[in-house]
This record gives C-alpha cells, sequence and structure tokens, in this order.
C-alpha cells in the first residue's frame, strides 16, 4: 500500500507544486487583486488537496482508506508540491528580484521596532543570513513541513469518511 501511496503522490504533485508556486509569485506583487488571488490560491489548494485525495481513496484503495494512509498521501502531495515551489523561490529570490528578501527583512525589521523588540546585532546576523535565497528557500520546506502536516490532519479526517462532505 506504501508505494501505491508514494507512486500516485509522485504522479500528481506537480500540480500542486505549480499552484504553490504561482501562489508564492502572485503575493509578491504590489496589486492587491494579484494579492488576493494568492489568497483564492490557498483555498483551490486545500479543495485540491481534499478532492486529489477523495479520487485516490475511490480509484487506488476501492473506495475506503485508513486515516494513516489519507495523511500519508496528502503530506506528501503538499511537501513535494513544496519542494517545486522552493525551487521557484529560489530562482525568483537569486535571480528575478534580487530585492525581494532585502525588502521583507527591511519590512520585518521596521515590524520589531514598531513593536518595540530590541534585535541586538549577533541576533540581526542571524536573520540576515536566514534572508539569502538558499536559506529562505530551505526555510519556506521547513515551515511546509508543519502546513502539510496540520491540513494532513484536517483534511485525512475527511478523506477517511464513506460520504463526500459536500453529498
Amino acid at each position: 500500500m506504501q508505494n501505491r501511496i508514494v507512486k500516485s503522490a509522485l504522479q500528481n504533485f506537480h500540480f500542486f507544486g505549480l499552484l504553490l508556486s504561482a501562489k508564492f509569485l502572485l503575493s509578491t506583487q504590489k496589486y492587491g487583486i494579484l494579492v488576493f488571488m494568492s489568497l483564492l490560491i490557498s483555498v483551490f489548494i486545500i479543495f485540491g488537496l481534499y478532492r486529489t485525495a477523495v479520487r485516490f481513496r475511490d480509484t487506488e484503495c476501492d473506495g475506503t482508506i485508513k486515516f494513516s494512509q489519507a495523511f500519508l498521501y496528502i503530506f506528501i502531495l503538499y511537501l513535494f508540491g513544496t519542494v517545486i515551489s522552493s525551487i521557484v523561490i529560489f530562482i525568483y529570490t537569486q535571480f528575478i528580484n534580487k530585492e525581494f528578501l532585502d525588502l521583507s527583512l527591511s519590512v520585518i525589521m521596521k515590524t520589531y521596532e514598531s513593536l518595540k523588540i530590541h534585535i541586538d546585532n549577533q541576533t540581526y546576523s542571524v536573520i540576515e543570513r536566514l534572508f539569502r535565497p538558499l536559506p529562505y528557500s530551505l526555510l519556506n520546506i521547513v515551515a511546509s513541513l508543519f502546513t502539510a502536516t496540520f491540513w494532513s490532519l484536517i483534511l485525512a479526517g475527511f478523506v477517511k469518511m464513506e460520504k463526500s462532505i459536500f453529498e
């Protein structure tokens, strides 16, 4: 069963990688409508994960699936999609918009100042190193581990159900 989960996830994760990449690229824009579209993509990703997992349950598992299997399938889909997204983030921050990370760091430092949080030089140095293309891309993968776990826990419960939540 594990092989079927991984095989199916490897066949379907590309779509989620493209969606996560589009979400990032739209969220970097200055126009409000494009940022709003990135939020819509977030909702579409969740719905897509659910529908893909249900399709996997119905076609590959004969209509029944354990919670752990549904969790693993959704987790792998999201995590592998995040790898594609992280590659896009690296390319974007390294070659296309080199100022993006500097501007993001500046916004974070202004936020700390407005909240009256003192940042010493050593802490600033660490934060500054994280806002370079490769560490930033890898940090995206780490953060997505938590996001993938969160959505996998929620969606796996719905996928395990015998009836669709929309019926």
